[in-house]
C-alpha cells in the first residue's frame, strides 16, 4: 500500500522533479561558470571583448568543475533547482487552472440545452443574431446596438448570460449569417467584433465583465456571453442621449432618470 502511494506521488509530482532537475541542471553547467567568467572580468578590470570572453569562459568552465569549486558549484545547483521548482510550480498552477476551465466548458456545454429549453429569464436572454436581419434577411449594424443593450442590461442588474444564434423561441439558427457579413468569416472574427462593438460603447474595461465561448449545437455554432454585474452603473449613449438600461424579469428595460437614481441608490444600501 505504501509503495503504491509513493509512486502516486512520483507521479503526480513529475513535472516538479522535471522542473527541479532541470534547473539544476542549468545551475551547475551554466549559472556556475558564467557567474565565474563576470566575476573574473569584474576584479582583474580586464576589457570585455570576444577574444577575451572565449577564453576566460574557457578556463571558468574548466575551473568551475575542478574539485575544489564544488562547494560553490552546489551551490549554484540547488539555486537552479529553487528556480526549476518555482518554474514547476507554476506550471503546475496554470496547468491546474486550465483543467478547472475546461471542466467549466464541459460542464458549460452540457448545460446550455437546459438553458434554452428553459427559456429566457432575469439571467438568460435570446438574440438570434448580432447584425443578420432575419426579417429583411440582409446585414442590419442597427441590431449590434440591440445586442449592447442587452450586455448593458445584464452589468447593471446581477449578471446573466446572452446565447447569440437562438430565437426568441429557443431555436438554434447559428452564426452563419452573421460571419459572412464580416471580414473575417468565423468565430475569431465575430469575437473581435463583438470586444470592438463593447469596447467603443462602453470602454475597455468592461470587456472584462464578459466571458465570451462559442458552442456547437446540432451542428450549429452559437455565442455564448457571460455577464458579470458591473462594479458601477453603465449607460448608453444613444442618439444624443444617455440611457440606463436593466435587465428586469425577461426583458431588458431603459430607466428614466428618477428610476435609475432610485435603483443605483437602492443598490448602494444593498451593498453597505
Amino acid at each position: 500500500m505504501n509503495i503504491i502511494k509513493i509512486t502516486n506521488i512520483q507521479i503526480k509530482n513529475k513535472e516538479l522533479f522535471i522542473h527541479a532537475f532541470v534547473g539544476l541542471l542549468i545551475g551547475f553547467f551554466i549559472l556556475h561558470p558564467i557567474s565565474m567568467a563576470i566575476y573574473w572580468f569584474d576584479t582583474n578590470g580586464a576589457e570585455y571583448s570576444l577574444r577575451n570572453l572565449g577564453k576566460v569562459t574557457t578556463d571558468s568552465m574548466l575551473h568551475a568543475f575542478s574539485f575544489h569549486m564544488i562547494g560553490m558549484a552546489i551551490a549554484f545547483s540547488f539555486l537552479g533547482a529553487l528556480i526549476g521548482l518555482g518554474s514547476g510550480l507554476y506550471y503546475k498552477s496554470l496547468k491546474r487552472k486550465d483543467g478547472l476551465l475546461h471542466g467549466k466548458r464541459k460542464l458549460l456545454e452540457q448545460s446550455i440545452p437546459i438553458l434554452i429549453k428553459e427559456g429566457e429569464s432575469d439571467f438568460v436572454e435570446f438574440k438570434s443574431s448580432l447584425r443578420h436581419d432575419y426579417r429583411q434577411v440582409k446585414t442590419n449594424k442597427n441590431l449590434e446596438m440591440v445586442i449592447m443593450k442587452s450586455i448593458a442590461g445584464f452589468l447593471n442588474a446581477n449578471g446573466g448570460t446572452l446565447l447569440i444564434g437562438v430565437n426568441d423561441f429557443g431555436e438554434v439558427l447559428g452564426l452563419d449569417n452573421d460571419y459572412f457579413s464580416l471580414k473575417k468569416n468565423d468565430k475569431d472574427g465575430f469575437q473581435q467584433r463583438l470586444i470592438t462593438l463593447v469596447s467603443n460603447t462602453y470602454g475597455k474595461n468592461i470587456c472584462a465583465f464578459l466571458n465570451i465561448s462559442f458552442h456547437t449545437i446540432n451542428k450549429r455554432e452559437i455565442c455564448i456571453v457571460v455577464i458579470q454585474p458591473s462594479i458601477g452603473p453603465v449607460y448608453l449613449n444613444e442618439n444624443t442621449r444617455t440611457i440606463f438600461y436593466l435587465r428586469t424579469g425577461n426583458v431588458t428595460n431603459p430607466l428614466t432618470t428618477s428610476e435609475t437614481v432610485r435603483y443605483l441608490q437602492s443598490r448602494q444600501i444593498i451593498k453597505n
